[in-house]
């Protein structure tokens, strides 16, 4: 019985542990660079935390308000050419 009680806590401990690595349970792409200026091609512009969206489980960081409603006008477009250009830069 006591082997029993120990394994379900151990199991409880380390699912706990796998938890806590990542907090956050939106991902966060391009890892929170501007997602319109990646979709244009210009990579390293860095995203602000007040200027965000989710769409699809996916949370996408932007440099302005501005980019971020120009993100969203055409967002399915912009994502794809996102992915093309993040994909290039490894």
């Amino acid at each position: 019985m006591k082997w029993l009680i120990l394994s379900i806590v151990s199991l409880f401990i380390i699912s706990c542990a796998h938890h806590h690595e990542k907090p956050m349970h939106h991902h966060l792409e391009y890892e929170k660079q501007c997602a319109f200026s990646v979709a244009h091609g210009k990579l390293g512009v860095e995203g602000k935390d007040e200027f965000k969206t989710t769409h699809s489980g996916k949370t996408y960081h932007f440099s302005s308000e501005k980019n971020l409603n120009l993100f969203e006008k055409n967002i399915e477009k912009n994502i794809k050419n996102a992915n093309r250009y993040w994909s290039r830069r490894r």
